[in-house]
């Protein structure tokens, strides 16, 4: 066991949903907790060998238990923060953060997206997309109009087009079918990234958890901007 702790989607200003004492489930494997549900941190979680869950508090603290685990999680929780400390929290927690939010903390480490939910297509890793609507596909201007062509991982299909000359942003059909956790090549002008995607589930309102949810799918990129513009 160990303890750790379409546009942009119209965010509510305010503290987390949980309480002093509640945990909500941002991820679980092998044990019946769905994304969203919250867990008396006070009560004894039972954890199967393999099982794993990741839970965040209303301070923006996360902890991250695997099984075999029978204990009570956060059995002192802290109180609930402002929805600001509570994401600088988190992001300072998971190593997401620095003295300001969104700052580039080396060349090539990170990039600031001027929206949480464009999808970065000039670099390969995670993407994590909206509990629905479109795809928005952020990239590189080019004075001309560039080819561009989408693929799964299995080639088993292609869809092709051309990115607009000045265009940084590009809204995806919604006919081009984009799976949770699938992996698809994604060439502008010949320059190709290998891009997975994570549809945020469903009732994850919230900002403080929607940030947490970025951060474990491996969005942090899309993380810092969404705790840039919830605290404009």
């Amino acid at each position: 066991m160990f303890a750790r702790i379409a546009l942009a989607t119209l965010l509510a200003l305010a503290a987390p949903a949980a309480g002093a004492n509640e945990l909500v489930v941002v991820d679980a494997k092998g044990i019946d907790l769905a994304p969203g549900a919250k867990v008396d941190g006070t009560k004894v979680l039972q954890l199967a060998a393999g099982a794993r869950v990741t839970l965040i508090a209303a301070d923006g603290r996360t902890v991250k238990l695997r099984g075999p685990y029978e204990e009570a999680p956060a059995p002192a929780a802290g109180q609930t923060a402002s929805m600001g400390d509570a994401l600088k929290n988190l992001m300072n927690q998971r190593g997401a953060g620095t003295a300001q939010l969104g700052v580039v903390r080396a060349a090539g480490d990170a990039v600031e997206l001027p929206e949480p939910w464009l999808v970065d297509i000039a670099r390969s890793g995670a993407r994590c997309l909206p509990a629905d609507g479109v795809a928005v596909l952020w990239g590189p201007r080019f004075a001309e109009a560039a080819d561009l062509a989408i693929a799964p991982a299995d080639r088993s299909w292609r869809a092709r087009g051309q990115w607009p000359a000045g265009a940084e942003r590009l809204a995806l059909s919604a006919r081009i079918p984009l799976a949770d956790g699938g992996s698809y090549v994604f060439d502008v002008g010949g320059n190709p990234a290998n891009v997975t995607f994570h549809r945020l589930p469903a009732g994850f309102a919230d900002p403080v958890l929607q940030a947490a949810w970025m951060i474990e799918k491996g969005c942090e990129d899309q993380a810092r901007a969404l705790a840039r513009e919830a605290q404009r």
